[in-house]
């Protein structure tokens, strides 16, 4: 008897015209990810009905939760169908080997059918309605450089076949920890040992109608968060002091190979004033945690995602 195996699963990507609904026609993408736990949950809520006897009647049920996190590779090429999942469609300029593409914060995003694919044992796990609710990473040091995205949704259907009858598969070239850097004020910093970006889209979770089938009938966007810390080798007190003056700064977490790369920019950022600390006789790092804002920067978003690759488009459609 066959049993589905991770290393022969897929996940496949598509957007949606109308939210929650797949598309007659639409393009699926077959995308590198490391992990994909998307997932549905509905309580069973406890019955308080009385009949006469000691036994519980049958409980009643709630509604339904569709949410999970995925990991996948912060790449050249795959890592811009996630951007548009979570800015939308990118400014697009250049030809040939060298597009950039910049996304920006938008009033809404676009909806996914996302589809966790066992072909092992001929089923598909499709998820409609799913928006990016939260997008982190961490670089720095010796391990694999990935993202993790968090995702809500509106409804899970289990089917023989695939929502695409093709994919469309989505080339790995991955960046590496040595090829990031941190650019603040303009000026690259030499010193940090580990940075980490977070960002929040704020999603409203709570959209349940009557009527709705127990599920999601929208995802409301609400304000977009942005934060992360920087740690460094504590050698003078130029960043510290910037944090205790409460001046505003920027930061460009950027990845780069040849002529391709991906940076993200926030242009208006404030630090938080921490204290280095001694913990041992070793070199003293300092901790210092940021949080981005938008207030009358030139780019108009608190953060411009730019990457640049072969790639020709990204438009959601």
């Amino acid at each position: 008897m066959s049993r589905a195996k991770g290393y022969n699963s897929q996940l496949a990507m598509g957007y949606e015209t109308t939210y929650g609904k797949t598309p007659t026609s639409i393009k699926g993408y077959n995308m590198p990810f490391n992990q994909s736990k998307i997932g549905t949950k509905q309580n069973l809520i406890e019955s308080s009905t009385i009949r006469g006897r000691r036994d519980k009647e049958q409980p009643a049920v709630g509604s339904i939760d569709v949410s999970g996190s995925i990991v996948v590779p912060i790449d050249q090429v795959g890592i811009g169908f996630w951007l548009a999942a979570m800015f939308g469609s990118p400014t697009t300029t250049g030809s040939g080997d060298t597009y950039t593409h910049v996304f920006k914060v938008k009033d809404g995003q676009p909806s996914l059918v996302l589809e966790q694919q066992y072909p092992d044992i001929t089923t598909y796990e499709m998820f409609n309605g799913c928006k990016a609710n939260k997008f982190s990473f961490t670089y720095g040091g010796d391990t694999e450089l990935t993202a993790q995205i968090d995702l809500m949704g509106a409804k899970r259907t289990i089917g023989a076949t695939p929502f695409a009858s093709e994919l469309t598969d989505i080339s790995l070239l991955r960046y590496s920890n040595f090829q990031g850097t941190i650019e603040e004020g303009g000026s690259q910093l030499a010193t940090v040992t580990e940075a980490n970006l977070n960002v929040d889209f704020g999603l409203d979770g709570k959209s349940y109608t009557i009527g709705g089938g127990g599920c999601r009938t929208e995802l409301p966007e609400g304000y977009v968060q942005v934060s992360g810390t920087i740690k460094a080798f504590f050698e003078d007190t130029v960043l510290l002091n910037k944090a205790i003056n409460n001046t505003k700064t920027s930061l460009n977490f950027k990845f780069a190979n040849g002529t391709h790369s991906l940076g993200f920019f926030m242009e208006e950022v404030m630090l938080q004033q921490t204290s280095p600390g001694i913990e041992n006789e070793k070199g003293i790092i300092i901790n210092l945690p940021f949080k981005a804002f938008y207030n009358n920067g030139t780019g108009g978003s608190i953060l411009v995602a730019t990457l640049v690759n072969d790639h020709a488009s990204y438009a959601v459609s």
